[in-house]
């Protein structure tokens, strides 16, 4: 791992060096054409160097670079946010050309205004023999740090040397010797081994008891290297969830603020967080640089901040760094430790970048993608046999097939079983593997007793809030509704924006015939994912229902044109029939039928349009076939409001009997 020192200069003097390298950037060709562009940069760094970072806000940046009058208001005027923006692009781009080689580099992490100054690893490199300093050297201010003169014996070391990082949290507003707090840091990143120092505010009122790990902003010259910074973001996400007495945020929430550059107590308040994690990635090579800060979301106050520079195959263990530092964060502000729950490293490196790749196909939710994640998935289990998430990935990616009638339930569900098995063996208290026994006990085997026993065994290990969901949904097809909207509430309040738990908590809404309260969880599903097939189908359903002829024809216009599944084709179906468009019904479901592989066409959703048409044969017909194949739709029988006229029928009643939602 390379070496890294992070400098949040301030103190009275004002350095030479790093004033005299901030000149030769403004020199270059990506500053000095632009005067305002200088400007800022010029006294963002040379407040920061007089020790007044903390005292940087927007305001003043409009009044006193932008020459705002007094009455500009940063909340209605994006000036700052964008010209900042601006800024952070232009070094990344000048580090990335004609920067190389400097021997500085002056980063700014998203949404702060105080500039890291960080010496290149290549000029902190210092020979063995340097090493040796003078006892009476080596303190430095008080207040800055204080290294004992024993610290400084060294042995040699038989491979490459281990990160040797500086971390250190935005500056306290107290004085500070800049300059001999570089020499410390020089000092610091000449030790094998390193020091790590973290400071951070200690107040009674200011706890961390939630947290929400934000997408890392990906500054990679390459965008194919997307998948890198969602793969942390998920994989740290995944590490603190694990904590007890701290609220995580999953990340299907906190990915709705990807690239929108929303202030960080809007997000706070929306995602009701005391803390926000957040970052960037940028690789070129097999080299990572890794920055990280910790934000109090009530005031925006840096509580934490470092930068590491990696290769590849180290990316686990700056994880695993980034974790502990946050825990040693949360023990400062309110005494403290969350638990930290070990998690099994894969011992290839290419097993863990195959699997974040697969894990940002994944996340993109079509059936190319999820195909594509299958692959990576398959691929990173080969490389590693060990590492369990590789198995969970292939497991919750055959799942996703079959909830996007890709494949036959029944084909995919075998593959399911058969890496849940592995996943198992390798971790047999993996809360997701769990959570997916249960799903499959239930719409697979229709054991429900076993299906709620895998259900509260992977709540007990802190299963993800989609599997509380799940078990939510399940609990609302027993007709168990009062528990079916707890366990949703639960849920959504640790997925405040995710769409699981919304989902389920329609479908109790739904059985339940409270379809304006059904119809409104779909808006707010849609206000989260305008291009949602599942909110729009469900709507064009419901309004078939209540004979809003219209609009149901306008909800599955959109769901054939945007989706061309056999999905679409059934919905035109319903919506025909609605109209009293018998051929036209009666066609759009020949044509969903005979769709052919790779696409699967739900019977279910056949059975739903014969219903619509009074045709009881072969809405039963279709219903026993969706059982043969085991769709997880067949569970909505006793309280499918479609089905009304087919309940009494001796057929319907034995059928829900063979499914075991009888007695």
């Amino acid at each position: 791992m390379g070496n890294v020192s992070e400098v949040r200069p301030s103190g009275a003097a004002q350095d030479p060096l790093i004033r005299a390298y901030l000149e030769t950037v403004l020199a270059a060709p990506a500053f000095a054409p632009s005067p305002r562009r200088a400007k800022l940069l010029r006294y963002l760094v040379h407040r920061t160097l007089a020790g007044e970072g903390p005292q940087i806000t927007e305001y003043g940046i409009g009044l006193d670079v932008f020459d705002k009058p007094a009455a500009f208001d940063p909340r209605l005027e994006s000036l700052v946010r964008t010209e900042v923006s601006r800024l952070r692009q232009k070094l990344k781009d000048h580090y990335a050309g004609e920067g190389q080689a400097d021997a500085f580099r002056i980063e700014f992490l998203p949404r702060s205004y105080v500039p890291l100054i960080t010496i290149a690893p290549e000029v902190i490199t210092i020979a063995p023999a340097v090493i040796t300093i003078a006892p009476e050297v080596i303190t430095i201010a008080p207040e800055v740090i204080t290294i004992a003169p024993e610290v400084i014996t060294v042995a040699p070391a038989a491979g490459p040397p281990p990160a040797v990082s500086v971390e250190v949290e935005a500056p306290r507003p107290r004085k500070r010797n800049f300059s001999a707090y570089l020499a410390a840091l020089g000092i610091a990143a000449a030790l094998a081994g390193g020091f790590a120092i973290l400071r951070t505010r200690s107040t009674a009122g200011n706890q961390i008891k939630s947290l929400v790990v934000l997408p890392f902003e990906n500054l990679s010259p390459n965008h194919e290297n997307e998948y890198l910074a969602d793969g942390l973001t998920e994989e740290l996400t995944n590490v603190f969830a694990q904590w007890k007495d701290v609220r995580v945020v999953a990340r299907t929430s906190a990915f709705q603020f990807k690239g929108k550059g929303a202030d960080i107590r809007e997000i706070g308040r929306k995602l009701n967080v005391d803390a926000a994690l957040e970052g960037s990635v940028a690789k070129q090579g097999d080299r990572i640089r890794i920055t990280a800060q910790l934000i109090g979301t009530s005031d925006g106050y840096h509580l934490w901040s470092k930068a590491y520079d990696a290769r590849s195959e180290d990316m686990m263990a700056v994880q695993q760094e980034i974790a502990a530092s946050i825990a040693g964060t949360a023990h400062n502000l309110d005494r403290t430790v969350p638990d930290r729950v070990a998690t099994a490293p894969p011992t290839n490196p290419e097993a863990l970048d195959l699997y974040l790749q697969g894990s940002y196909q994944l996340s993109r939710y079509t059936p190319d993608s999820v195909k594509k994640s299958i692959l990576l998935f398959q691929s990173a289990g080969a490389k590693d046999p060990r590492y369990a998430r590789a198995f969970l990935g292939i497991a919750s990616a055959e799942f996703e097939l079959i909830g996007l009638t890709a494949q036959p339930p029944l084909a995919g569900v075998e593959r399911v079983r058969a890496a849940l098995r592995k996943v198992l063996e390798l971790d047999p208290r993996s809360a997701d593997a769990h959570g997916l026994l249960a799903k499959i006990a239930y719409d697979y085997d229709w054991d429900w007793p076993t299906a709620e026993r895998e259900f509260q065994l992977a709540l007990e290990q802190g299963a993800r809030p989609g599997i509380r969901a799940a078990y939510g949904w399940g609990l609302a097809t027993r007709g168990r509704f009062s528990e079916a909207h707890h366990q949703c509430r639960i849920a959504q309040s640790a997925d405040p924006l995710g769409m699981g738990p919304r989902s389920s908590q329609f479908w109790a809404y739904y059985f339940e015939h409270n379809y304006p309260q059904a119809k409104k969880t779909l808006r707010g599903l849609l206000d989260l994912n305008p291009d949602s097939i599942y909110a729009h189908a469900l709507l064009g359903l419901i309004a078939a229902l209540e004979k809003n002829c219209a609009e149901s024809s306008t909800q599955f216009e959109w769901v054939a044109r945007t989706y061309p599944m056999p999905v679409g084709k059934c919905g035109l179906a319903y919506a025909s029939a609605c109209r009293g468009d018998r051929a036209r019904a009666v066609q759009y479901l020949k044509e969903a039928a005979a769709a052919t592989k790779p696409m699967y066409t739900s019977p279910y959703q056949l059975a739903l349009g014969y219903a619509f048409l009074h045709d009881k044969d072969k809405a039963l017909a279709y219903l026993s076939q969706s059982a043969a194949d085991r769709e997880g739709q067949i569970h909505y029988l006793k309280y499918e409001p479609v089905f009304e006229e087919l309940r009494s029928d001796p057929r319907y009643v034995a059928l829900e009997k063979r499914v075991g939602i009888q007695p």
